[in-house]
Parts: C-alpha cells; structure tokens; sequence
C-alpha cells in the first residue's frame, strides 16, 4: 500500500469515527409566538402594539423592526437612546432582553429586565414580530 493510499484510509477512518462529532448541534425548536404572546404580558403595562394603540410609559412598538431605536413621533425618549444608533431587528431586541436595558440602552428609561432564556427570547421575538409588522 502506498502511502498516499494508506492516508486516505486513515482519514477516512478518523472520519467515520469522528462523523457524530462533527455534525452540525441538534437545531433549536422554531419559536413559538404563542409562549411569546405570554411574555409580553409583562411588557403591555408600558408598551401597545398597535399604530392606534398611542404610547404609554414607553413607546409604541408597532411597526418596531427595522426602526431606528428613538424614533416614535411623539414620544419623550431618553437623550441616550435618541443617540444609541440601535436600529431594532431580531438580534437588537434579542440583546436587549440577554444583556438588559442598563447594558444595551445604558441611561434610557427602561426598567431593568432580562429574559435568561435564549428559546423563550426568540418566542417574544417571533411574537413582536408577528403582531407589530404592518401588513
């Protein structure tokens, strides 16, 4: 056997042996909007999401992906999230629920809260994005 063939065996063997090991992590279940609908209870005593649903202690979050953070007509934010840069989409408010306001929007006017789970942070994601994309 040559060595070039022995070669290929033997990393045709590793492969065989370490194939498990290498494959892709099993996937996360698909969001559920539904689990989402239930966090954002906590939410709707600031927040409405609807264009006619007016702004509370926070902003409206109707028509929120893709808005620059600070942008609602009408609303007094904070001079730090005028400022912030933050365009919202997934990851933005992902983050913010990970990390929490004090870290993301420091000096904005948002209480402290953070969702430690990544699979129930996706669920008020698909959620907030099911009921405040317009049509």
């Amino acid at each position: 056997m040559t060595g070039r063939r022995a070669m290929a065996r033997l990393v045709a063997a590793g492969l065989l042996v370490a194939g498990p090991a290498l494959a892709d992590p099993p996937s996360a279940p698909p969001p559920d909007p539904e689990h989402g609908k239930a966090l954002f209870r906590a939410c709707s005593l600031c927040h409405t999401l609807t264009p006619d649903g007016g702004n509370r202690a926070g902003p409206t979050l109707w028509a929120l992906f893709g808005r620059p953070a600070g942008s609602v007509p009408g609303y007094r934010y904070s001079e730090a999230l005028k400022n912030s840069g933050i365009v919202w989409d997934e990851n933005t408010v992902s983050r913010l629920f990970e990390a929490g306001p004090d870290t993301v929007t420091p000096g904005s006017k948002m209480p402290l809260q953070t969702i430690p789970s990544a699979s129930d942070r996706a669920d008020l994601v698909a959620y907030l994005r099911e009921v405040t994309t317009p049509p």
